[in-house]
C-alpha cells in the first residue's frame, strides 16, 4: 500500500507550491494510486472486456486506496478526472454507461486516461495500448510521436522558458513521426482543485486560438498532456453520449425543474470542484436532471470527440513537479518497448533529448 503523507490533520487553507514538502508528498501519493489504476486497467484490457466495466475497474481502486487514508481528517480526496477508454479515432473522453458500452477487439488502440486527487494535489495519466497484438506500423508512429514529444517537454520545463518556444518543438517531434498533434490540446499547469490552470503549452498553432504567453517558474506542477494522430488532427463531436462533466464553479441558475435542482445538490454535494461521470450517478432521475443543467451552462461537459474514421490516435500525459534539481515526475506508463521506423531528424531536438531530465548533483569538496 502507497504510504501515507505525514501531516496535519486539517486542510491547509492556503495553497502551497512544490517548495512544500506536505505539498510533493500529496502529489506523490495521489500520483502513485494514479499510476497503480491505470496498471490495474491495462493489465484487463483483452479482447472481448466491456469498456465500461474497465472504468468502473480505474475507478473503483482509485475510490478503494484512497479509503484507507486519511482516516478522520478534513482532508478531501478522490477521483480528479474519471477513468476513460478512448479508442482507434476516438481522441478522449469515453467513459460509456454499460447500457451504452463497446467491447474491446482485438488491434484496437486504447487509450486510458484517469486522475486522482489528494487535498485538491492532481495527478494525471494517461497512455495509450494495443488490445491483443504487437504495436507496428501507423499505430507504432502514433505513440511513439506522443511518447516523444512528450521527452521533449518534460526537457524544456526549466526556469524562464517560454511556453511559445516549446510549441514549435513539439510540432517538429510529432511531423517526424507522419503524425500531427490534436488541435486544443495542451499541457498545463496545474493548481490546487484546479485540473488545468492558467499557464498552458499548446501542442501545436492553430490559427484564431493562440494562447497567452507565460514562463516556467520553479515548484510549479505540471500536467504533460500530447495527443497525436495519423490524419489531420482535427477532432469533432459525433453522436456519442457525453457521460464526463464538471460544475461550472462561477455559474448560478434558478433551475426550475425538480430533478435538475437535485442533480445539482447531489452534483456539489460529491463532486464539488472535479470532473465526473455519469456512471457514478445510479439515480435516473439525477441523470435526467444533468441535460438542464448543461443547458443552463451550471456544468461543463466533456465531449466525446473523434477524428476521421480509420486514423489512430494515440496519447501519452504525465505529471511532473518542477523541483530544483529537475522535473520530477509523479505520474507515467512506460511506453518505451514501442518502437517506429521513424525518428526525430532535427539536431536540435536530437541533441535536447539527449540531455537528462534531472541536474546531476555536483561533488562535493
Amino acid at each position: 500500500m502507497e504510504k501515507e503523507p505525514k501531516d496535519g490533520v486539517e486542510e491547509e487553507e492556503e495553497e502551497l507550491d512544490c517548495s512544500s514538502p506536505k505539498v510533493v508528498n500529496k502529489y506523490q501519493f495521489a500520483g502513485n494510486v494514479a499510476n497503480a489504476a491505470i496498471e490495474a486497467v491495462k493489465a484487463q484490457c483483452a479482447v472481448g472486456k466491456s469498456v465500461a466495466e474497465l472504468c468502473e475497474v480505474g475507478d473503483n481502486i482509485i475510490n478503494e486506496k484512497l479509503q484507507a487514508v486519511y482516516k478522520g481528517k478534513k482532508i478531501e480526496k478522490g477521483i480528479a478526472f474519471p477513468t476513460c477508454i478512448s479508442l482507434n479515432n476516438c481522441c478522449g473522453h469515453f467513459s460509456p454507461l454499460k447500457e451504452d458500452s463497446i467491447d474491446l477487439k482485438d488491434g484496437d488502440v486504447a487509450k486510458i486516461d484517469l486522475g486522482v486527487h489528494v487535498d485538491g494535489y492532481v495527478a494525471l495519466v494517461a497512455t495509450t495500448i494495443v488490445v491483443g497484438k504487437d504495436v507496428t506500423g501507423r499505430k507504432a508512429d502514433a505513440i511513439v510521436a506522443a511518447r516523444t514529444a512528450a521527452d521533449v517537454i518534460i526537457r524544456c520545463l526549466k526556469q524562464g522558458k517560454k511556453n511559445n518556444e516549446i510549441t514549435p518543438l513539439i510540432e517538429k517531434t510529432v511531423d517526424a513521426f507522419g503524425c500531427k498533434a490534436v488541435d486544443g490540446v495542451v499541457s498545463h499547469q496545474i493548481k490546487r482543485f484546479a485540473i488545468d490552470g492558467t499557464k498552458v503549452i499548446t501542442n501545436k498553432n492553430v490559427p484564431g486560438h493562440q494562447v497567452e504567453e507565460c514562463s516556467i517558474e520553479g515548484h510549479e506542477a505540471y500536467a504533460i498532456d500530447v495527443v497525436v494522430s495519423t490524419g489531420e488532427g482535427k477532432c469533432r463531436e459525433l453522436d456519442t453520449k457525453c457521460t464526463v462533466f464538471k460544475r461550472a464553479p462561477d455559474q448560478k441558475y434558478n433551475l426550475k425543474m425538480k430533478t435538475a435542482r437535485e442533480a445539482l445538490y447531489k452534483i456539489e454535494k460529491t463532486h464539488p470542484k472535479m470532473p465526473f461521470s455519469l456512471r457514478e450517478i445510479d439515480d435516473s432521475r439525477v441523470r435526467l436532471g444533468i441535460t438542464e443543467c448543461v443547458r443552463h451552462e451550471l456544468l461543463q461537459p466533456h465531449p466525446v470527440l473523434y477524428e476521421k474514421e480509420g486514423e489512430i490516435v494515440a496519447q501519452v500525459k504525465y505529471c511532473v513537479l518542477l523541483m530544483p534539481s529537475g522535473p520530477l515526475k509523479v505520474t507515467g506508463d512506460d511506453i518505451s518497448g514501442v518502437t517506429s521506423d521513424k525518428s526525430v531528424e532535427d539536431e536540435e531536438i536530437v541533441a535536447l533529448l539527449k540531455t537528462p531530465v534531472k541536474t546531476k548533483k555536483g561533488k562535493k569538496k
